[in-house]
């Protein structure tokens, strides 16, 4: 009887695709498959379902990053091996996280770079990393979504008022995080490799039914849900469950052990946007990132010592 003798935490595994993901390596006997959710007894059944761990960990809060990271450290768990980047969030309204950051870009991009910070020395090479882009981040594919922003950290963590509708700007919002995952991701490879750690960056395509659309209103939701579903006969549209199971191949599979720094559209190596190979953009992404992380916990710390 094979034995667990390795860990790997998905973020946003309640459902879609870090939930399928999570079904296919929990699958394999060789992995403790650890997921995480916002609400803890959702996470916890949703977990359970599939012979998986759950565990609370909101990503708009600093303090719950550092909360579950911590009570990580001390889980009776075989060795960390993979850490998967997939919780994302789009809104059709300017909404703010716990720290007083833009919420797309604090969940989607801050909340991940904390954690894979706050878990890095619990890394056991060889490990790999992998952020969940999306094609989105990219003007030259027609996904119908608007260009990323090129903006400073400060700019889209505080942004001025709004220049256009609501959900455009949420949409746009969303494209520009979905570019600063990969560009953290090629900056996380240089840093990291030296240590024995992987990262990449993987582009699941379209995927009708999932909750993306959980921000949008009534008709939006129920019509991603259902009528939208239809489109997976199309290329390049999939059903979680088989995006979900190229997401476990790029943490497991042997033939890939050695890429970093790369974008995956579901197996496939592919060209990421002209944007996201700007070294002095991800260097500035990452440091200014980085700095702004360490104000917000010290401001925290300060209202709650």
């Amino acid at each position: 009887m094979t034995t667990s003798d390795r860990t790997v935490v998905i973020t946003g595994g309640t459902s879609g695709l870090g939930h399928e993901c999570a079904r296919t390596l929990a699958a394999n006997p060789r992995w403790t498959v650890v997921i995480t959710g916002r609400d803890a007894d959702r996470t916890h059944a949703s977990a359970t379902a599939i012979g998986a761990r759950g565990a609370a960990l909101d990503l708009g809060s600093l303090a719950s990053v550092a909360r579950f990271a911590a009570e990580l450290r001390t889980a009776a768990l075989p060795p960390l091996h993979a850490l998967i980047c997939n919780a994302g969030l789009q809104f059709t309204r300017r909404t703010y996280t716990e720290d007083g950051v833009e919420a797309t870009f604090g969940v989607n991009h801050l909340g991940h770079l904390a954690l894979v910070r706050a878990l890095l020395d619990e890394l056991t090479p060889p490990a790999r990393i992998v952020f969940v882009s999306s094609g989105t981040h990219d003007p030259a594919q027609l996904t119908g979504m608007p260009d990323p922003l090129i903006a400073s950290v400060r700019e889209l963590a505080h942004p001025s008022a709004a220049t256009e509708s609501a959900p455009r700007d949420g949409r746009r919002r969303y494209s520009t995080s979905k570019l600063a995952n990969l560009q953290t991701a090629y900056e996380l490879a240089r840093r990291l490799g030296p240590r024995g750690i992987t990262v990449n960056a993987f582009d699941p395509g379209l995927m009708p039914g999932t909750g993306l659309a959980r921000d949008a209103g009534k008709i939006g939701q129920l019509l991603w849900r259902t009528a939208a579903r239809a489109l997976v006969a199309l290329p390049g549209v999939h059903t979680p469950a088989t995006s979900g199971a190229d997401l476990a191949w790029l943490v497991t599979d042997p033939a890939v052990a050695d890429a970093t720094g790369r974008y995956f559209a579901g197996r496939a190596e592919r060209a990421s946007s002209k944007a996201s190979y700007d070294i002095d953009r991800q260097h500035a992404l990452y440091d200014d990132s980085v700095e702004l992380l360490d104000e917000l916990t010290a401001a925290a710390s300060s209202e709650h010592p």
